[in-house]
This record gives C-alpha cells, structure tokens and sequence, in this order.
C-alpha cells in the first residue's frame, strides 16, 4: 500500500510544477521514497522532478507511448509517494475531446489514481466553488481528492476560500503569493536542474510544509498499487557488446531516462561524453539528444577536435542518430558557429516558437532507425529554423502526417549512417527504432 496522486492544474500556469517539486521535496525531507512522473513529453520539469527526488522521473505520455506501456511504467517505477505532475489544464490535451488521448484526467483514469487540483486562487473568492465544482463533477469517472489554493493574498482571503469550498472538496492548503519562491525561465521555459540554485528546494519544501497538510493529503491518496508484469524477454541481450557514445553536457541534455535504459536491456554499453570539454570516446554508435546547443554554440565550436573526431568516425562508418538539438550541431553552421558539418545548412534561434507538439508521421524510405513504411510517433518543441543549402541535396526520410518538421511537414535528414530530426522519440513507443539502431552499429 503506497501513496499516488497526479498533480493537476485548472489551466498551463497555475503552478503545478511549483506544487509538484515542493510537495517532492517535503515529502522526501519526511524520509519517504518518492517517485515522481510527468504527464507529457516535458524534458525540463522531469529534470527538476529528478534533482528533488534523487532518482529519475518518468514520463507517461498517452500519446507517443501505448496505454499499456504507460501502466507498465507506472507500476514499474512506483515507490512508497507516487507524485504524478499533470501538463496544462486538467481536460487539456492531443485530442480536441475534453478529458481525451494525451490529457490528465486521461492519464489519471488509466493509472486510476486520485487527482489534486492546483487552483490559482490569486483573483478568485466565492466563484472558486463554481470552478472547482465543475472540474470535480465534469467526469464522475475521475477519483478527485480535493485541491490546493495557490496565489492566496492572505489569511483573510484563504478563510474565505475554504469556507466556499466547504461541502464541495477538500482543501489541503493555501500557498501564499511569493515571487521569491519561483523558477528562472528563457525561452524553452524553465531552467533545467543544473541551472537551478539548489537552495530553491529548501525554499520550496519549506512552503509546502508550512501550507499544506501532508498527513491528510498522504491518508487521501493512499491506494494499492499492483505489480508490473516481466520485462519482454524479447529484449533483453540482443546486441551484446555494441558501445554507444551519448552527448551528455549543458548543451545535450534532452534525454528520456528509458532510451537509454532500453538500449542497455538490448545488452548495449552506454558511455556518455560532453560535445563541449570531451574528447571523443570509443564507441560504436553515437546519440545526441536535443537540449541548448545554440546558447553553447562558441564552446562547440571550440571543441574542434572532438568535431573533427566524430565526424571521422561517420565516415568510417558508425552510425549517428540525431534529435532537435543534435540536429543543429549536425549541420555546418549553428548561430555563424562551425559544426559538425555532416549536412549542407545552417540553424538560427529565433524569438519566437516554431514548433510545439505531437508529431505523427511515417518513414518513406528506409533510415537508420525506421523501414519505409513505419508509422510513428513523437513530439517536436524548438524555437531554431534549419536553413539548408540551396545547391544541397536534402533527403528526408520522415512526412509528418501531424507536426511540422523541418521543412513542409518533412523532417527525418538522412545521409549514410546518419539520422538527424526535430522529432523527439520516446523509446517505450518505438522499441524496434532503438533496435534496429543497435543492429546498425554491430
């Protein structure tokens, strides 16, 4: 018997993340083991997630992975306090259908936990209780354990807000209004973990401890948990022996914790190294992931040697999968900073967001991770625009069916051994891509 509950909000920026690393970060103070999970492809928030808990946190996205995998998840991974930190607003997600595929409150009926509703209550005093009366009794299939008033401006004001929600839900705590209490952001959204003073978590466990009452939230949200079914025998020690080199620095650091876990099961070596102070190790295969390369763009740049090394190594034939950010550094130029040059072009940040979304797409000719003909599913989130050479012959492996792409609902640049996109895979979703990529470095 264990604790679980997703953390859900009325709408994007309510404070959820906030709620969730606070409530991670008392209850871990507590002494309890605490596995946290998001709701969504989100890389940023699972990364504060993991600085709070000590131990990684998991995505459970309903749409990039199967209904059965996220359960599998789920189970899996669970601990002592399961903290689930939903995405956007309680009904909000890929489906137009509230409550749909790629939601909360759909991601909470399939793991049939209980929610908590984070209310922004800074402007609100007796409507709260239409609101939350709406959100408790708009599915009656959803377990609702009550909520938490955020933006509260003051005793006075909290009181009134509890006494609204009297008889409708339970109120675990008011946090008041604290913009010394908050998250740094740019352009990506928040910080991620190794940017972040760590000091916040004090900060943040403090207001959750002095605001909240955990007792009642924890006795709330108590359920049983049942055990995961085996690991697939089919994956395990396929490609005993293959080496992957993983850029893993400041600038790379957009990974789902299972794509490299899966390809670990498969029997591959996982070795990681920083694009910006490494030399290149010895490896089959490389991974780079999506993350910041356009703010580290001159220490990329000045690690020529490591560039001129991995470069050297494509040539002779290892193969290299690349994703949003790694795209960028596959490319000549990136900021007017030299690349890896692997593909005739040049990317450029731009002020305003590009792409954010579910990608759906299918391979229309072989590639290092997919056959021609396989359907798919991903997501995409930049704010870069890749420029390619106009005397260059681009070909792209991937047409988005929903997404954007590099260009023209195209994405997936091929060359060779190597893959480079702005679509992010989760491997739980595409088992056989992370296979077939092994296979191509034995």
């Amino acid at each position: 018997m264990g604790s679980a509950f997703v953390v859900a909000g009325m709408q994007s920026g309510v404070g959820k993340t906030t709620v969730t690393i606070g409530l991670i970060s008392a209850l871990r103070h507590r002494g309890y083991d605490v596995q946290p999970f998001k709701a969504g492809p989100d890389f940023i928030d699972t990364s504060l997630h993991t600085l709070a808990a000590g131990k990684p946190s998991r995505n459970l996205d309903t749409f990039m992975i199967s209904s059965s995998a996220v359960i599998h998840s789920f189970r899996k991974n669970a601990s002592d306090v399961n903290v689930v930190e939903g995405v956007m607003g309680l009904f909000d997600g890929a489906s137009a259908t509230a409550g749909g595929e790629g939601s909360t409150a759909h991601l909470a009926k399939l793991l049939d936990i209980p929610v908590v509703l984070v209310v922004d209550a800074s402007k609100l005093a007796g409507s709260v209780a239409a609101l939350v009366h709406g959100y408790k009794t708009f599915d009656p299939s959803l377990k609702f354990a009550g909520v938490i008033l955020n933006g509260v401006a003051g005793e006075r004001h909290g009181a009134l807000l509890e006494n609204s929600l009297k008889g409708i839900t339970k109120v675990f705590g008011t946090i008041p209004a604290d913009e010394s209490v908050k998250i740094p952001e740019r352009h990506l959204g928040l910080l991620m973990s190794h940017e972040v003073d760590h000091t916040l978590l004090n900060d943040f466990s403090k207001l959750i401890e002095e605001n909240i009452d955990m007792n009642t939230l924890l006795e709330t949200t108590k359920i049983e948990i049942k055990s995961a079914e085996p690991e697939p025998k089919s994956r395990l020690r396929a490609v005993d022996g293959v080496r992957v080199g993983v850029a893993m620095d400041e600038a790379f650091c957009f990974y789902y914790p299972e794509n490299l876990e899966i390809m670990r099961d498969f029997g591959a070596e996982i070795t990681t190294f920083s694009p910006i102070r490494d030399s290149l190790p010895d490896a089959d295969a490389f991974y780079v992931g999506g993350g910041y390369p356009e703010i580290y763009a001159p220490q990329l740049e000045e690690n020529a040697s490591l560039r001129e090394a991995l470069a050297d190594a494509i040539r002779h034939g290892s193969p290299l999968y690349a994703e949003c950010g790694g795209l960028l550094y596959c490319l000549e130029q990136l900021e007017g900073r030299e690349m890896l040059s692997i593909f005739r072009g040049s990317g450029k940040l731009t002020r305003r967001l590009q792409a954010v979304g579910y990608v759906d797409a299918v391979s229309v000719k072989d590639c290092l991770l997919f056959r021609k003909g396989a359907r798919f599913r991903g997501h995409e989130f930049h704010y870069s625009t890749v420029s390619v050479n106009a005397n260059a012959k681009v070909d792209f492996a991937y047409k988005l069916l929903k997404g954007r792409g590099i260009e023209s609902k195209r994405d997936g640049i091929r060359r060779d051994n190597v893959l480079a996109s702005y679509t992010h895979l989760h491997a739980l979703g595409n088992e056989e891509a992370f296979l077939r990529f092994l296979e191509a470095a034995k």
